[in-house]
């Protein structure tokens, strides 16, 4: 699934992390939800490559929005942010590919269970809508047999 020896995959991601947080009173003065997105990349080197002989050393890095956004008249911002880092994943050479699964992640920040940076109320929903609109992966949806 990595892209190791892809002549076309210049970088690799698995895929997008979001993050939520919910103000009461915002900057711009609109209460409301609001969201951020990161992704982690890899060059195609792999544990071994490297060669300081020849300057072949293996490099990651990772790029996320400037700031968290709220919903605009026409967009949410959960989908602003997504789309916004496939974009600039795009122009940069960063492809993405399956790690879990077949098809990249949607992620959330600390998987749902970090207290310092709690999820939306139905998160599961709201990332499986937006994993469908792009062909992507995500979480599975909580349903009446889960929660039995």
């Amino acid at each position: 699934m990595i892209p190791h020896n892809d002549p076309d995959a210049r970088y690799w991601s698995t895929g997008i992390t979001l993050a939520w947080i919910s103000r009461v009173q915002s900057p711009s003065g609109k209460p409301g939800s609001w969201w951020g997105a990161s992704l982690d990349y890899c060059d195609d080197g792999f544990a071994g490559d490297d060669s300081a002989d020849i300057g072949a050393i293996s490099t990651e890095g990772t790029f996320r929005t400037s700031y968290y956004v709220t919903d605009g008249q026409e967009r949410t911002a959960l989908a602003a942010v997504i789309d916004t880092l496939i974009a600039d994943a795009g122009r940069l050479g960063v492809k993405f590919v399956g790690a879990i699964t077949d098809l990249p992640m949607l992620y959330i920040k600390g998987d749902g269970e970090d207290p310092e940076c709690p999820p939306p109320p139905g998160w599961r929903e709201l990332l499986k809508a937006e994993a469908d609109r792009i062909g992507r992966a995500t979480y599975p949806t909580r349903t009446a047999a889960n929660h039995s």
